[in-house]
């Protein structure tokens, strides 16, 4: 019999419904079957998982997360900064799970888990905002504020719609961001309600892009700005286009790019994978091609 391969699982015990504690016995037993020694350690904090990468990783096998977009995005920062190869399998255990379902992830625990040891190596693009590292998406705006100011209590009972009614609330008072943008060579200025710059199909649950057009290893971003309504008929033509995934010039400015200059009025919170990031009035955003290896 070979060696046992020494899996380092990292959870985040209050992700999404709490399935990562609840299932958490499920996903050890599967990945013993399959002959891991499995070491598992939680994270009580903001930036712990990415100290215990750091600190824990170079003396396993395999890294394994287990949590939500924002619990990756703290083990993808501190698998960056770590020697080695940058490899890392996913048990998805969010809310809304949006770089997961990107992937094709499973959603049953105990197959992500077997998948996330046993199957094949996928070199994924990554992004860099402003030197922080982010796996699919940096967003500001109307619908990205949702995804961290609706309590977790909230976003564990109502799941998606937590994100919906945070989002239909901030539509009574809708605030629009000056921008001023240089992306590969297009220039562009403007007012938005909303601006993603994405590697992902589903953003927050609510933006949906066309998996035609999102390849995550071809070292290009997904840039989306979303325009003030003027009228109900560009309110209506906005939620056609998001809908329908034909993006319409008039009430958004869509298209794809590897690097990004992004200008504000004034500073202004961004979202990096759901997880709140400091204002900031300038934005620089690249793409790392292929810059990782997700294992499913």
């Amino acid at each position: 019999m070979g060696e046992r391969m020494k899996v380092l699982l990292i959870v985040n015990p209050a992700a999404g419904q709490l399935k990562a504690k609840t299932g958490l016995m499920d996903i050890v037993r599967r990945m013993n079957a399959l002959g891991c020694l499995v070491t598992v350690v939680t994270t009580q904090r903001r930036s712990q998982a990415s100290e215990l990468v750091r600190e824990l990783a170079a003396d396993y096998d395999r890294l394994v997360c287990c949590g939500g977009d924002g619990t990756l995005n703290e083990v993808i920062a501190g698998l960056m900064q770590t020697e080695g190869p940058k490899e890392l399998g996913y048990i998805p255990a969010g809310t809304t799970n949006d770089f997961a379902a990107g992937l094709g992830l499973s959603k049953d625990l105990g197959k992500a888990a077997e998948a996330a040891v046993c199957g094949l190596a996928h070199e994924l693009d990554l992004g860099s905002f402003n030197g922080r590292y982010f796996s699919y998406v940096a967003s500001f705006g109307m619908f990205s504020a949702s995804s961290y100011s609706a309590p977790q209590a909230v976003k564990n009972i109502f799941g998606h719609a937590a994100y919906v009614m945070e989002g239909l609330k901030e539509l009574v008072n809708i605030k629009t961001y000056p921008v001023r943008l240089k992306a590969d060579g297009r220039e562009l200025e403007g007012e938005y309600i909303y601006g993603s710059v994405s590697n992902a199909t589903s953003i927050g649950g609510i933006v949906k892009l066309d998996p035609k057009l999102v390849d995550l290893r071809d070292g290009k971003f997904e840039v989306c700005l979303i325009k003030p309504p003027k009228s109900a008929d560009s309110l209506t033509r906005l939620a056609m286009s998001l809908t329908s995934k034909h993006y319409d010039p008039e009430v958004m400015d869509f298209f794809q790019a590897r690097e990004i200059r992004m200008e504000l009025s004034e500073e202004q919170p961004w979202s990096l994978d759901g997880e709140y990031e400091e204002g900031v009035r300038q934005a620089e955003i690249k793409s790392l091609p292929r810059a990782i290896r997700m294992i499913y």
